[in-house]
């Protein structure tokens, strides 16, 4: 298999796996929430979020 096979392969893989993600978008008001984007920003806020919504949710 050569590098251009290889290149065609991963952008396949590439775009079925984006076809199976949704992304959120969560905004921070600079002037009143700077703080909790310092927390967001210092841990895997994708990964927590995760984690919240389960022990909120699926309990």
């Amino acid at each position: 298999m050569n590098d251009e096979e290889k290149a065609k392969r991963q952008a396949e893989y590439q775009r079925k796996y984006e076809n199976k993600r949704v992304v959120k978008k969560v905004s921070f008001n600079l002037e009143n929430e700077g703080d909790l984007l310092e927390i967001a920003n210092n841990l895997d806020f994708s990964q927590w979020v995760k984690e919240q919504i389960r022990k909120e949710f699926l309990k």
